[in-house]
């Protein structure tokens, strides 16, 4: 697989994290994701939540990499800083190694709306801004979102599409399965009955399988873990 046709997708990968929970009670989580390349595993990605009140502060760390014949073809990484009130991203600080190019997105909000730089420039995005953040099942009601790689807010269409069993760590759980439309990446995306990202599935451009596998612990509806 070529490394562009990696990258482009790699793009979309970037902000994660939980269920929202009682705001009137503190509490961290974590989400760790193998990835996988047509069931091969290249890395990770893991996600840290704080929530205390109205505000969240999430750190997520990716790291790729594609070999073919013992030779790296690929190599990614990616780390993100992020603060919200409640929905609406407040404040990003991230930054990307995609195969030796250096990319980086920084902003704060201020007022209604959030002042973004990256390298195409600074732009000012108005109203409550999110992110790719496919932990939030608000983000699923949105018409455009924050790319944390390159800066774009770019237009989407999400799409239910019914109701799957995932098997994660040996457990069965059952899941609600979505699309996400960004442009000409094609998304899909797994929760819980409680809204519980589960997982995340996606065609390069070289046609083969980008998978997400969870690997922290997942609650089924009787409450019995897999961790």
């Amino acid at each position: 697989m070529k490394a562009a046709a990696l990258s482009a997708l790699a793009t979309l990968w970037l902000c994660a994290a939980p269920t929202p929970v009682d705001a009137g009670v503190p509490s961290q989580r974590e989400w760790h994701f193998e990835v996988l390349l047509d069931d091969k595993p290249i890395g990770v990605h893991r996600f840290q939540l704080s929530t205390a009140g109205e505000t969240r502060e999430l750190r997520s760390e990716a790291s790729f990499r594609v070999k073919i014949l013992g030779l790296t073809v690929y190599d990614y990484s990616h780390q993100s800083s992020e603060r919200w009130k409640n929905d609406c991203l407040q404040g990003i600080d991230a930054s990307t190694d995609d195969n030796g190019d250096d990319f980086f997105v920084r902003g704060h909000g201020g007022g209604d709306g959030l002042l973004i730089e990256s390298q195409t420039g600074i732009a000012s995005l108005p109203g409550c801004v999110m992110t790719f953040a496919y932990w939030n099942p608000v983000m699923l009601q949105q018409q455009r979102l924050l790319n944390t790689q390159t800066g774009e807010y770019i237009r989407v269409d999400v799409e239910q599409l019914g109701e799957q069993t995932l098997h994660i760590q040996g457990l069965a759980v059952p899941a609600l399965h979505y699309r996400v439309r960004a442009g000409e990446r094609d998304i899909q995306l797994w929760y819980s009955s409680d809204r519980d990202w589960l997982g995340l599935s996606s065609t390069t451009r070289g046609g083969r399988q980008l998978h997400y596998r969870r690997l922290s612990p997942v609650e089924n509806d009787e409450g019995a873990s897999d961790g």
